[in-house]
């Protein structure tokens, strides 16, 4: 603390950091309110980005480890035993975190995991068995197999008493796995060299291919394919997932019911501020009451739903042709890459004119 140099840096250093500080809060004041996460939601996906992290480089950083033991290399293997998480912090910093498709992804996992305890916690105590329990005692073979998956998939994203780990598309989560093996990369330092790079890329190419035996879309789908709905009981299942609080099955229902990927069905259902969940509900062929019953449930879970607005369209949509319904939300029919594209062009606005 005696050399006036880095006394001075020091304090160039932190003064800059004040002046970012204060940066990121006034662009938090101004931002608009649309879109704006809050507290629950933003606390939600920060939590589970960590887990998801913390967990992704135990698993690495362990099989790694392990193999470098196995051929002697018992510093490099110690130092990536250690318990000493790098990852998430490294992560942070090199701003890796703010990748579209992982934010995006992640904000929907949590979305969707409060939702679902909100849902839980609006069963009434005497509500009897939840669908995957009803069908686990009672199912056919099918349905008592693709419900026991369901279970089990969704308790392998728990991670010892730190909570739940985001369930990502495949190139999102192989994209984690590789910067965590990075992170480890640098965290050998001299210890490190060709056979450590052996062994965490091995060690990541292994928890790559693992990721997909918990992908909880795929079961849910062969969950609802095993149901096997039909236009006089779709309405009743859909309705009785999300009394479950079984928001993966009521999004795979709905996506097989209307010809859409469960990510586009699942996209309906987060989206608060717009009525396509509706209209795709009576895509769907749903009546009037199991709308009513099914967007009561969602509104009282979901403090961003308006209940008005659902209240004011009940008996339209009930009167309207699923056909028609059908044709408002037929755009979600179309490739997600095409979707995207449409999206990015309408961003730029029309070309100007005589340009080439």
């Amino acid at each position: 603390m005696g050399d006036p140099a880095r006394l001075a840096s020091y304090a160039a250093d932190a003064e800059r950091a004040a002046e970012q500080r204060l940066a990121v809060g006034i662009e938090d004041i101004f931002l608009s309110q649309p879109g704006r996460l809050d507290d629950r939601t933003r606390a939600a996906t920060l939590r589970l980005a960590e887990t998801t992290i913390g967990a992704t480089e135990q698993q690495v950083a362990g099989d790694a480890a392990r193999a470098l033991m196995a051929i002697g290399r018992r510093d490099a293997a110690a130092v990536l035993g250690s318990n000493r998480a790098v990852a998430w912090p490294r992560l942070l910093d090199a701003g890796l975190m703010r990748d579209t498709d992982l934010i995006g992804g992640l904000i929907a996992q949590a979305r969707v995991d409060l939702l679902e305890e909100s849902l839980v916690a609006l069963r009434a105590p005497d509500a009897g068995a939840t669908i995957v329990t009803m069908l686990i005692e009672h199912g056919d073979a099918a349905q008592r197999a693709a419900a026991s998956d369901y279970l089990l998939t969704d308790g392998m994203r728990r991670v010892g008493g730190e909570g739940r780990r985001a369930v990502l598309p495949a190139a999102v989560q192989a994209r984690i796995v590789w910067w965590v093996a990075a992170a480890l990369r640098e965290r050998l330092g001299a210890e490190g060299g060709v056979a450590a790079d052996m062994a965490l890329c091995e060690a990541a190419q292994h928890r790559i291919a693992r990721a997909g035996e918990w992908q909880m879309d795929a079961v849910a789908v062969r969950l609802a394919h095993a149901l096997a709905p039909t236009d006089a009981n779709r309405g009743t299942l859909m309705v009785r997932a999300l009394e479950s609080a079984r928001l993966p099955l009521f999004a795979a229902l709905l996506a097989d019911a209307i010809d859409v990927d469960v990510a586009a069905a699942r996209s309906l259902v987060l989206d608060s501020a717009s009525d396509r969940l509706w209209l795709a509900l009576r895509a769907a062929g749903l009546n009037r009451d199991a709308i009513a019953r099914a967007g009561f449930l969602l509104s009282e879970a979901d403090r961003e739903r308006d209940l008005t607005m659902l209240i004011e369209v009940l008996d339209p949509l009930g009167a309207l042709d699923p056909a028609a319904a059908t044709e408002a939300i037929a755009t979600l029919r179309l490739p997600d890459d095409f979707r995207a594209a449409v999206r990015a062009l309408a961003r730029r606005g029309p070309p100007e004119r005589g340009a080439p």
